[in-house]
């Protein structure tokens, strides 16, 4: 009986062995391990950012719901959308049987996101701090739908666009700039925030970069008191009280920490 035993044992433990080998797992943007048994086959997303990320990745066909209110290319007219702006809809999230939620916790209340932590549901939280990370995130994904390889390839191709983008400013002086989020009440980005890095390539300077922050209110004394010559923007019929400085309006995807950052950036330096 013995000499049957210790094959036996040898067995389940490579049939476990196997198993452990055979789970995928990466680590998200906010250091929090995500394991699946294979590859996601059902994707809900709950950012646009994040949405682009897997159409860059060529997992549009595992999408089952995506983020609403956001311009999407015709391949995703007809997938059903999902919207976190008046609370996450726990019951139908549950019924639709994602095997994997990639979301942004910035753009998520607090409560969902603690209930969509809790909820057994597999999580990827999406949340790049920085250019660089946005190039990991998409490998990262990649990984955990079964396309690593075309994740490496959608992040050398960002990594190239981000380094064409404003080539023809490379030589240009930097001009100082106010980056506005929302104009009532003035809302910008402090010296913390990521979009830094995108002016930066634009050879463009945050007026208040000097602040430790990322989004934040600002007021009108201190808008009049610290300058810029340009002002980006999405709000463009907004009146302004000093006609010498320059408006552009920035695309959508200039805010969006995902790969179509890179035509918010393109369109922005063809404007200045």
């Amino acid at each position: 009986m013995r000499r049957f035993l210790k094959p036996a044992l040898l067995l389940v433990f490579v049939l476990i062995s196997s198993s452990v080998c055979a789970q995928i797992r990466v680590e998200d943007n906010l250091g929090c391990s995500v394991v699946l048994p294979a590859a996601a086959k059902r994707i809900v997303t709950l950012s646009p950012h994040t949405t682009e990320m897997l159409l860059a990745i060529g997992a549009a066909p595992q999408i089952i719901a995506a983020a609403q209110f956001f311009d999407y290319p015709d391949v995703m007219r007809d997938i059903p959308k999902t919207s976190t702006l008046g609370g996450l809809d726990r019951e139908w999230l549950l019924a639709s049987n994602p095997d994997l939620v990639v979301a942004w916790a910035s753009g998520i209340r607090p409560g969902d996101l603690q209930w969509l932590q809790a909820s057994g549901i597999p999580v990827f939280m999406s949340e790049p701090g920085s250019l660089s990370a946005i190039g990991d995130t998409l490998k990262k994904l990649g990984i955990l739908t079964g396309h690593a390889e075309k994740g490496q390839k959608a992040a050398a191709l960002f990594t190239a666009r981000l380094d064409a983008a404003c080539s023809g400013r490379s030589g240009a002086p930097y001009d100082s700039v106010y980056y506005e989020i929302w104009p009532s009440p003035p809302m910008t980005i402090g010296g913390k925030h990521w979009l830094n890095e995108v002016l930066d390539l634009a050879h463009l300077h945050n007026v208040f970069a000097s602040v430790p922050r990322g989004v934040f209110t600002v007021s009108a004394e201190s808008l009049l008191a610290t300058p810029s010559r340009i002002v980006i923007t999405s709000q463009p019929a907004q009146e302004r009280l000093n006609k010498s400085i320059s408006i552009i309006t920035a695309d959508s995807t200039l805010g969006r920490p995902g790969p179509r950052i890179v035509e918010g950036l393109e369109q922005l330096c063809q404007q200045l």
